[in-house]
């Protein structure tokens, strides 16, 4: 019997051990060596010119894709191909000599993307994205504390958060058994000072549970799913309870931010949200300062505007700059931005910035319980199954969802049997599920990949 199948039966209190227990093991991994280092030169970087940061986003770029092109037998293939040398590509510019990569060419390989024997010791990444194409990615412990620190001085700093404050989480882990019965709809993390909230069982039904344990719990800071948050928000003002829960801070991220989102959740709680965008595959972070200004990390990866013929905004292209790992140059990412103005920033730092990340707008998905999942944590249902290529959620009854699979010929029973457990785990035991093979899972007019695709109304899925 694994570590899973030991917390999936273990009582409550028990499982609030083996939260702490994790939360312990990875704090020296997120916090240990040069992390602290890291966000004290990140904060004072932030303040450098444009001209600066940029003269060394360059170095670090040379920096990568010289191992790229020495290390990497993807990266090393191109370049033979295109008959480049890799000390052509100097500067942010010159990367347009190289290809743009899209996930499927990962997907199909993703060991050409790992560096040669001998690689440092890598650690595999969980990824929020939204697509149902489920591709493993690795990092190594650099690039991973190189990831907490950014988030740590480009986000939480930025909103006023402190290591160790009282947190609520609302991400997609499925820390609740699929048996369980009732309540409570939480664990607690002890070596986090986080209790850490089940996304998927959040409905009109359990939301005075949550709230209830919010304000016992009362926390410093919420971070989460941009949905999640909304919803506990709006039950606040749907109640007329403004003030019951009183953060400083909320942080969202994963999914969209409208403005009308925003202003239900600043309401509710009464203080700022700070916005953020990042992928599980470490090539891009962008996040929102206290002036409200959407900031690129320039030692973090480097993102590339590229024209969206398909409607508004332009598709991030991002070049990852901390992960030797599995390093990914160019990537398409399939999220929108608006680009800025190119007038001095109000907050007088001289990161680069954006104007407004459109992300991917998908449906959701609502159950016979109420509650409803959006397609960052419905993602995390797919990422581990094998043999799978692409996935899509149809809803058009409240009863049953169709989700349609495209699959490698090694798909199997088993691998059908993992998936819709799962589901399950995200779901709950009552809506139907139809498990629909085909040979290619429909995209958008656009040519865009959407993991949900509903009928339903609001109201239709409301209790």
């Amino acid at each position: 019997m694994n570590l899973s199948d030991l917390y999936q039966r273990a009582p409550v209190p028990v499982q609030n051990a083996f939260a702490t227990g994790y939360g312990m093991k990875e704090l020296p991994r997120r916090h240990g060596g040069q992390f602290r280092r890291e966000v004290f030169d990140l904060n004072v970087r932030q303040w450098w010119p444009e001209e600066e940061l940029l003269v060394d986003q360059d170095s670090r770029l040379r920096s990568m894709v010289t191992w790229c092109a020495a290390r990497v037998p993807y990266y090393r293939d191109i370049f033979s191909e295109l008959g480049l040398d890799p000390r052509d590509i100097r500067t942010a510019v010159d990367l347009s000599q190289l290809p743009i990569l899209d996930k499927e060419i990962v997907r199909a390989d993703p060991d050409r993307f790992l560096p040669d024997e001998p690689r440092p010791k890598l650690i595999a990444q969980t990824t929020g994205g939204t697509t149902g194409t489920p591709v493993r990615y690795w990092a190594t412990l650099a690039a991973v504390r190189a990831n907490y620190a950014t988030y740590e001085a480009r986000c939480r700093s930025w909103a006023g958060v402190r290591l160790g404050q009282r947190m609520a989480s609302f991400h997609g882990q499925p820390i609740i058994p699929e048996s369980q019965q009732g309540g409570p709809y939480w664990r607690r993390n002890l070596a986090f000072n986080q209790v850490y909230f089940s996304v998927y069982h959040l409905n009109s039904l359990t939301l005075a549970d949550y709230v209830g344990q919010l304000e016992k719990f009362q926390p410093q800071v919420i971070a989460g799913y941009t949905s999640a948050v909304h919803r506990i928000a709006r039950g606040l003002l749907d109640a007329g309870d403004i003030g019951r829960v009183r953060p400083t801070a909320i942080l969202v991220s994963s999914e969209t931010l409208t403005p009308a989102v925003r202003e239900d959740i600043q309401t509710a709680f009464g203080c700022r949200v700070t916005n953020a965008y990042s992928l599980g595959e470490l090539v891009a972070f962008i996040s929102e300062c206290d002036h409200g200004e959407l900031h690129i990390s320039t030692e973090y990866g480097i993102v590339e505007l590229a024209d969206n013929s398909a409607g508004p905004g332009r598709e991030i292209i991002a070049t990852g700059l901390i992960n030797k790992g599995m390093p990914l140059l160019r990537y398409r990412t399939g999220d929108l931005a608006i680009p800025a103005d190119p007038e001095p920033s109000a907050c007088g730092r001289g990161l680069p910035r954006v104007s407004e990340i459109i992300g991917r707008v998908d449906d959701v998905v609502r159950t016979p319980e109420g509650a409803t999942v959006g397609p960052a944590p419905m993602s995390l249902a797919f990422q581990r199954v094998p043999n799978l290529r692409r996935a899509q959620v149809r809803q058009d009854s409240l009863e049953e969802i169709t989700v349609l699979l495209e699959v490698d010929t090694a798909f199997s029973s088993g691998n059908e049997e993992f998936l819709v457990g799962e589901l399950r785990k995200r779901l709950g035991p009552s809506i139907r599920l139809l498990i629909e093979k085909v040979p290619t899972v429909p995209r958008t007019s656009g040519g865009k990949e959407r993991l949900v695709v509903s009928s339903l109304t609001p109201d239709e899925g409301s209790q």
